[in-house]
């Protein structure tokens, strides 16, 4: 999601957490901790708000995961396989309920005790649906399907679907689903005060956060899941890469982020440090606006697709280190993954065909593009453009500021995005951006009725076998019925570090320094 419920200085206008401590650092008591040391990374932006339920911004996400935990979490091999949260077992009731059993001895980073009553109102309308019970939070991303959570005792909770939901279990461990305190949460009195300072129970506790300069946590020792391997953690705003790049080197920061490939080289050369990271469970895409004059044409709109050589960008832009997929899906899916659903064709011979047919003439195709939001963005479009020439395209980049440009209307325009897998599925991945309440079609760039009924189908079948018919015939839509968008490949979260530095990365794109990243010795 690219609006906001409310601004960032919105948020932190309160300035509650001025008074725990100075913002330049980390706690005196933090550093000097023999056994552990404090670790700074440095990172290229301020998060909109560290509260999961309001964004999934990158930035948001790399900061949650330290200090909140989910009822059912996934191991980040690619498996992606789910393991014990904050519920240390479940079972199902029937194809819409689902009994947790809950931790006991929890306690959250005020000291108040995990309870079912915390779970209930975390996953509850007063906290989903944000400020003013807008209902505009990322949590209805996902979360949607949730209809009421019953309380057993303190330690036993039932969360029952408003139908049949074969991904419920996944969907408790997915993003917005992180369980929050509910003491502290009427204890802020407000949601400019709560996301200030918010309360988990996981293995780091915010100590401040300063606008566009830095966030400090610190080590929450009494943490259910082990000692916390490092005494604190301050993630510094540093929004060019070459500085980022020179604090490493300099040793004013142990890891940095959104490192390009370009850097690669340069990073492995220097003593101490290495690059770390590789692909995640996000794909990128250029979204059409299937509504303007040329782009409605079915013919235009595949042409566009089979007239790139993705194999030949991921080798020049990304050194062969991201993977081409075969439709808008992921291995990690199971038993949703389409294994033999075919490649993303590069045929450009059928692209002039399909060009010829569809009756276009040489009209201007405007592609907006933003000056490298994503990594690589601008290159990847300049060759994009030569490969569309040759088939007789005509595509114009038109330089934008913003997606609230981009998107305003009429947009008439193809333009880049970026969808992440929420959870192992196809309705937390291509639903996201193209189901019913997906971005597309919320823009007004694309509708489907039969894409759209499929999905909900899709929502309440259970048995495998079903399910991937109907998930097949989901892609064959996205990828040459009616595409909504063209498929360029998948995306990588690349970082470096010191050598030093004991890390292993996940398959998304958050980031985990807790007891239970691989690396660490378990306690």
């Amino acid at each position: 999601m690219h609006d906001q419920t409310f601004t960032r200085r919105e948020i932190l206008a309160a300035g509650t957490v001025g008074a725990l401590m100075s913002m330049s650092g980390l706690p005196a008591a933090a550093a000097q901790a023999p056994q552990r040391r404090a670790l700074k990374i440095a990172m290229s932006a301020f998060p909109p708000a560290v509260e999961s339920a309001l964004f999934n911004h990158t930035a948001t996400r790399r900061v949650v995961p330290q200090m909140f935990d989910t009822l059912v979490s996934f191991d980040q091999t690619e498996k992606m396989a789910l393991r014990p949260g904050l519920a240390e077992r479940w079972e199902r009731i029937d194809g819409t309920a689902l009994r947790l059993f809950l931790r006991k001895g929890v306690t959250f980073h005020d000291g108040s005790p995990f309870t079912a009553h915390d779970v209930a109102f975390s996953l509850g309308p007063d906290h989903l649906l944000g400020p003013g019970k807008a209902g505009k939070t990322v949590a209805m991303q996902t979360l949607d399907t949730l209809d009421r959570i019953e309380i057993v005792d303190d330690h036993t909770v039932i969360i029952h679907a408003k139908g049949d939901d074969a991904l419920l279990e996944k969907r408790l461990s997915s993003w917005a689903a992180e369980i929050v305190g509910s003491r502290a949460f009427a204890a802020a009195g407000s949601w400019d005060k709560w996301v200030a300072a918010p309360v988990g129970t996981g293995p780091y506790r915010i100590l401040s956060q300063k606008l566009d300069v830095n966030i400090v946590l610190a080590a929450f020792d009494d943490y259910w899941g082990g000692t916390p391997p490092y005494a604190g953690i301050e993630y510094r705003i540093v929004p060019e890469l070459a500085s980022r790049i020179n604090a490493l080197s300099a040793g004013e920061v142990d890891f940095i982020t959104d490192l390009t490939p370009d850097m690669f080289s340069g990073i492995e050369s220097r003593q101490g440090l290495e690059v770390a990271g590789g692909a995640v469970q996000n794909i990128r895409s250029l979204a059409i606006d299937t509504t303007g004059p040329v782009l409605s044409r079915l013919g235009v709109r595949r042409a566009l697709s089979l007239a790139l050589d993705r194999k030949a960008l991921v080798e020049a832009l990304w050194q062969n280190r991201i993977p081409v997929p075969n439709g808008f899906q992921f291995p990690s899916f199971g038993d949703g993954y389409i294994e033999d659903f075919p490649a993303l064709a590069y045929d450009p011979d059928l692209a002039r065909k399909l060009l010829a047919e569809s009756g276009y003439k040489g009209e201007t195709v405007t592609y907006k593009l933003l000056n490298n939001y994503y990594p690589n963005q601008v290159a990847g479009a300049q060759i994009m453009v030569e490969m569309w020439r040759a088939v007789g395209l005509n595509v114009e980049i038109q330089m934008m500021e913003n997606f609230a440009q981009i998107q305003r209307p009429p947009v008439n325009a193809i333009y880049d995005n970026s969808t992440t897998a929420i959870f192992p599925d196809l309705l937390a991945h291509a639903w996201r951006l193209l189901g019913s309440n997906g971005e597309l079609p919320k823009l007004g760039l694309w509708q489907d009725k039969a894409f759209f009924a499929l999905g909900e189908k899709l929502k309440t079948t259970a048995e495998p076998a079903e399910r991937r018919k109907i998930v097949r015939k989901m892609l064959d839509v996205i990828d040459h019925e009616n595409p909504p968008c063209i498929v360029l490949h998948g995306s990588g979260q690349f970082y470096a570090k010191r050598k030093d530095m004991a890390w292993l990365p996940g398959q998304t794109l958050d980031l985990n320094f807790g007891p239970f990243n691989a690396a660490y010795p378990r306690n």
